[in-house]
């Protein structure tokens, strides 16, 4: 019996566990990693990181998992009682600066956990136009004193939010283009097409991408070149700005990935008129697309292209960014887009995937 015991332990069959193996299955079983999302669900390319540290997605507001049907709730209230209700993890990651806040009251209720922020919009940069600023200058101490680190994807995210969070320990991974996007992109032959002159861009349909600014230099290149000149904004809720009864704006909304890649390959310039924008993966794609790329200097992105794709994030930036252009024959153009795209070829979702990986363990 004894020899029988001691050969079924050996295989694996159907011994009973122990509680310390039991206690080992349900801590592996459950993540003791949170990343804490706003809106509906973490953005595409944090929806990667997660995964990569198999951390837990949790909604900042009111703590369920994704999908979040009803978005955000902007009530601080919510927000300290997540704080209070989320299950014990041992890092948190926050989404955002507004997720931050759920972070930091977390992290005084759990003082040993390990609280990183995941620098990646805006945010900072404007708030010096917000009345908000005094509530995050009066939370620096705090902030400096409970954030273990911060992991941007860009280099002007962290130096928007230093001002408020303090000498945070910092590590940089840039986002990743999708795996499907990529493939498809990837696959696209350079080309800028002289007419019609299609102006892409894509994103959400909020101020800060600065659309409508777009559109007016767009209104106003349009008559100084002797080519038939339209604006394609992707993405949803286009259709009811202003900017969309222009004529030349076409707003085709949300699109399937053949339309997506269509689009690209029909494109004579992207565009990325950001207002503020702290390394947008529409910008990315652009790149990878083989379209040639304009980005304002309020964009992280800034700092992978040379100076004359970078204008300021104005109207007038943003018309001489397209003259300039106008100006090169379509295949200078295209030899800008070939150029380019080695810029952006090692941001798969495999390697950033590694790079966050690696980046979280320096905090943790």
């Amino acid at each position: 019996m004894t020899a029988r015991t001691t050969q079924r332990d050996r295989d694996g069959d159907s011994r009973t566990p122990t509680a310390t193996e039991i206690s080992r299955t349900r801590r592996a079983a459950t993540s003791d990693r949170c990343l804490l999302y706003q809106n509906s669900d973490a953005h595409p390319a944090h929806r990667v990181f997660a995964d990569a540290v198999s951390a837990d997605r949790r909604h900042f507001e009111t703590g369920s998992r994704p999908p979040e049907p009803d978005g955000n709730t902007e009530r601080t209230v919510d927000r300290l009682r997540t704080a209070g209700t989320l299950p014990a993890y041992d890092t948190v990651i926050a989404e955002g600066s507004a997720p931050l806040q759920t972070g930091l009251a977390y992290k005084l209720r759990h003082p040993g956990t390990t609280l990183v922020y995941l620098a990646a919009d805006e945010t900072f940069y404007t708030l010096s136009e917000r009345p908000t600023r005094f509530f995050w200058r009066g939370l620096k101490p705090l902030s400096s004193r409970l954030l273990d680190g911060v992991i941007a994807v860009g280099r002007d995210a962290y130096r928007w939010g230093r001002p408020y969070l303090g000498d945070v320990p910092v590590a940089y991974v840039r986002p990743p283009i999708g795996d499907e996007k990529y493939e498809r992109l990837a696959a696209l032959s350079p080309n800028s097409p002289a007419d019609p002159f299609t102006i892409l861009t894509a994103g959400e349909a909020k101020p800060a991408n600065g659309y409508d600014r777009l559109a007016r230099a767009v209104d106003r290149f349009a008559g100084t070149v002797d080519a038939d000149v339209r604006l394609v904004i992707l993405g949803e809720g286009h259709e009811a700005e202003a900017y969309a009864e222009e004529s030349r704006v076409v707003t085709p909304g949300f699109v399937d990935l053949d339309t997506f890649a269509d689009w690209f390959g029909r494109a004579s310039v992207y565009v990325q008129s950001s207002r503020g924008d702290a390394f947008p993966v529409a910008a990315l794609e652009g790149i990878l697309s083989g379209t040639p790329t304009i980005v304002t200097a309020a964009t992280g992105v800034r700092g992978l292209l040379p100076a004359r794709q970078v204008v300021p994030p104005t109207e007038a930036g943003l018309f001489d960014g397209l003259a300039t252009f106008a100006d090169l024959s379509p295949a200078e153009r295209r030899s800008v887009a070939s150029d380019q795209r080695d810029l952006v070829t090692n941001l798969t979702e495999s390697n950033q995937r590694d790079r966050f990986s690696a980046a979280l363990e320096r905090f943790t």
